[in-house]
């Protein structure tokens, strides 16, 4: 049958899906898939793959102008009925994945119930909010990319926030993408940025996922991580083009986006596209919610935490923990300085994440020991995979620099504190082993958010 890594995009979404050698059959619960030049056509076709008859489309101010426009005149070429919403936003802001996007989309799909499935034209925010009204409903929904700006599209989770927490809500596939890239490479160079920036992160993600493996016994599925692994060699070759716009830098960034999207759902977790770096991200997002500021877009802050990220990993790898150390500080533990910490990073939204952490008993002594003893016994080896799976700080901060990006946390706003309070709160925002998880286990985690902040503060972080 072949190897999945082996397979063109197009080829993963067959309907009987792929028998891996991990012993499970992957499989995305998609019926159409086009990403390319021109691939705009296809919408008909796309609709009738599906099973659609009457779609309510769906699209932001900026998103019907880039091509929503274009969708609804192909449905009228087409003779195919459809209902046209577009998502009212106060001028020179943009629509929030909230409540209130989420209701203004059901209420008016409320109003139309002769439509069979959502079309939703846009990015981030209106692929995630018509996901979750998509599923609520129980029809299918199809999104037309507008951007190549982060790594959703093809994924089955929405990331939502709701009363001020950024939340990661499984939904379900869209049955369709169709992604333009000659549509894609005119969005706003910061879109751009994003999604290089969101497909940089693989790099850490993938070696979190290995180490996790390792301490905390989670399934891994070797094909998966290769197929990103390619994905994302063939981005990195093309990165320093992204600044002429080229269609073809920005079709293997969008074929990347979409893979990493196919991966979690193959795995059935975000693992092969996230880790330590989304963190900083999801840390920053939800303090400038607190704050009733506007965080940058999710891409470019994860760009930044990979840069970050990877100069932890050059810090880790001067470490020899031992087990002494990690009992010493476990057993120093202080439960309620840690809840104030938390407090005073995300004051009001605290108290549901302090509740969450500790349902999953990640402070829980005797289990914070048993992980540090297999990080202990394996330190050799998860140096090794360091070495094997993650690039020099200096070579992405030279393509991150050669396209233009943010590079510092202080471009988006943030403090050297802010920088530091994101990483030692990173463990504790949501239940998924990180970078900081294992500073933690292994006692660790406050002398490196020292040594982050002291890098940080010295203005020689970014070279």
């Amino acid at each position: 049958m072949g190897n999945l890594y082996d397979f063109e995009l197009e080829q993963l979404i067959r309907p009987e899906g792929y028998q891996c050698e991990c012993g499970h059959t992957h499989k995305a619960d998609m019926k159409y898939l086009k990403a390319g030049p021109g691939v705009i056509g296809y919408i008909a076709e796309g609709v009738k793959a599906i099973g659609g008859k009457n779609p309510f489309v769906v699209c932001g101010p900026n998103s019907y102008e880039a091509a929503g426009k274009r969708v609804c005149e192909i449905l009228k070429e087409n003779d195919i009925p459809f209902s046209l919403l577009v998502v009212p936003c106060e001028e020179g802001r943009i629509i929030e994945p909230s409540e209130y996007a989420t209701g203004s989309i059901a209420l008016n799909l409320s109003l139309h119930k002769e439509c069979d499935m959502m079309i939703a034209v846009g990015s981030g925010v209106i692929n995630d909010t018509c996901r979750l009204v998509s599923n609520l409903a129980k029809i299918p929904y199809m999104i037309v990319g507008t951007a190549p700006s982060m790594d959703g599209y093809a994924s089955s989770n929405s990331c939502m926030e709701i009363s001020n927490i950024k939340l990661t809500l499984f939904e379900h596939m869209p049955a369709g993408i169709i992604c333009d890239t000659e549509i894609m490479a005119g969005a706003p160079m910061r879109m751009l940025h994003a999604g290089l920036g969101d497909m940089f992160a693989k790099y850490t993600a993938l070696c979190e996922w290995r180490i996790a493996e390792i301490v905390n016994g989670e399934e891994r599925c070797p094909q998966i991580a290769e197929l990103m692994r390619r994905s994302l060699r063939k981005i990195v070759a093309g990165a320093g083009e992204i600044t002429s716009r080229s269609v073809d830098t920005v079709t293997s960034i969008t074929d990347g986006l979409i893979l990493s999207g196919l991966c979690i759902a193959f795995i059935g977790s975000s693992r092969p596209a996230s880790g330590q770096e989304h963190y900083f991200s999801h840390c920053w997002e939800m303090m400038s919610l607190v704050r009733g500021e506007k965080a940058d877009l999710h891409g470019i802050q994860v760009g930044i935490g990979t840069l970050l990220t990877l100069k932890i990993y050059d810090y880790i790898k001067t470490l020899k923990p031992t087990m002494e150390h990690a009992k010493a500080v476990a057993g120093a533990f202080d439960r309620r300085a840690w809840a104030d910490n938390i407090k005073r990073v995300f004051g009001s939204t605290a108290d549901g994440i302090i509740t969450a952490a500790e349902a999953t008993g990640r402070n829980d002594e005797s289990k914070r020991l048993a992980r540090a003893e297999l990080i202990v016994n394996n330190w050799d080896k998860i140096l090794s995979i360091m070495e094997e799976e993650l690039p020099a700080y200096e070579d992405i901060h030279a393509l991150m620099e050669k396209a233009g990006m943010p590079m510092d946390p202080s471009e988006l706003g943030y403090s050297v504190t802010d920088t530091v309070d994101a990483f030692v709160c990173s463990r504790d925002v949501r239940d998924k082993y990180l970078l900081s998880s294992v500073l933690f286990d292994i006692g660790y985690l406050n002398e490196a958010a020292e040594w982050l902040r002291k890098e940080l503060a010295s203005g020689t972080f970014t070279l």
